[in-house]
């Protein structure tokens, strides 16, 4: 789930997002959105999304709005926040991600993930660091 750039060397770049099967559906500078299909290997032992599929597709999705207002500098999650509303087994994960408040260094974003368009499975808020490069 990278947001593009000059694909000979973006090609080549896999993240955990990826390893799991998030998809970036699109990536603008207020909002992010995410898909994943849901399989088995997402199922915990109650045959539902197991929530830390949830808590990947926020985080990713979320830093990612973060990262793309500061492409060259290094983002990290200092705080995440989520509440399970609704279980899932199939269909379609959908995720947005939008600021909820952006500082000098410090943002603070909200995430939901719903099945399909209209089912809220997860909500999460956020707060992430961009970090100083080494000197």
């Amino acid at each position: 789930m990278y947001p593009g750039g000059n694909q000979e060397t973006t090609a080549d770049i896999r993240t955990f997002a990826d390893f799991i099967g998030a998809k970036l559906v699109s990536a603008d500078g207020d909002e992010v959105v995410a898909e994943l299909s849901i399989e088995p290997h997402h199922w915990n032992l109650a045959r539902i999304v197991h929530g830390g599929v949830y808590m990947s597709l926020l985080d990713s999705a979320m830093g990612l709005l973060v990262s793309l207002h500061y492409p060259n500098r290094p983002v990290v999650t200092t705080n995440l926040n989520i509440h399970f509303t609704e279980p899932a087994s199939e269909g379609t994960l959908v995720c947005r991600a939008r600021f909820i408040h952006r500082a000098r260094s410090t943002m603070t974003v909200e995430g939901r993930v719903y099945l399909g368009t209209d089912r809220l499975c997860a909500h999460a808020t956020g707060s992430f660091r961009v970090l100083k490069l080494p000197s």
